[in-house]
């Protein structure tokens, strides 16, 4: 499921919550390694969609009242 799709799945369910998984694991595909949560961000900006982005090993409550970030960890 490309990013766009993931962001339309989240809407189809009704989720009140998103977050990618396996995006940033591996360097196996033929795009840049942050370009599917900066597509996803924008896509989710766009449909009003609370896209939970966190750092790599961080914890998540998922019952928590966490928001997309425009911290853009992966910019390093």
């Amino acid at each position: 499921m490309i990013p766009e799709q993931s962001v339309q799945a989240n809407i189809d369910v009704n989720g009140k919550n998103m977050m990618l998984m396996h995006w940033g694991a591996f360097t196996l595909a033929n795009h840049g390694w942050k370009e599917p949560i900066e597509r996803a961000l924008k896509e989710a900006k766009k449909d009003n969609i609370n896209l939970i982005d966190p750092e790599i090993g961080e914890t998540v409550i998922l019952d928590s009242d966490m928001h997309i970030t425009d911290s853009s960890w992966w910019d390093f």
